[in-house]
């Protein structure tokens, strides 16, 4: 291709005119929104999760101390649970009653014996 059929190619630029003003910078700075309240609104929204999520630990290790206390007295209302099973087992035992029954003064009992009511019916 040949530099003049290189040039044709080419989109063509309007020449700047005199009449139409150039670019240039006004005074007064930016005219965008200030920054300051969305970075204070990002810090208190900050601010505020992590004073929640102290909270949330606060609480959560408070009720891990309450757990433990907990789990302690079940353990301490079992071990007597299981206590005064043996012992009602114990006091149970024939061998038990019979020696307090002794105590008491009854004897065992020879044979059957039946108790007759006056007046009552029967076979």
């Amino acid at each position: 291709m040949s530099t003049a059929a290189a040039r044709n190619n080419r989109p063509a630029v309007a020449p700047i005119s005199a009449a139409r003003p150039g670019l240039r910078l006004l005074p007064g700075g930016r005219t965008g929104a200030p920054r300051a309240p969305f970075v204070v609104l990002v810090l208190l929204v900050l601010g505020a999760g992590l004073v929640g999520l102290l909270l949330l630990n606060t609480n959560l290790q408070q009720s891990s101390f309450e757990l433990r206390d907990l789990e302690q007295d079940t353990r301490l209302l079992r071990d007597r649970h299981a206590e005064l099973t043996r012992q009602v087992a114990e006091l149970a035992a024939p061998e038990e009653l019979a020696s307090r029954a002794d105590a008491l003064g009854m004897v065992p009992a020879q044979g059957r014996q039946y108790l007759v009511l006056d007046g009552a019916e029967g076979d």
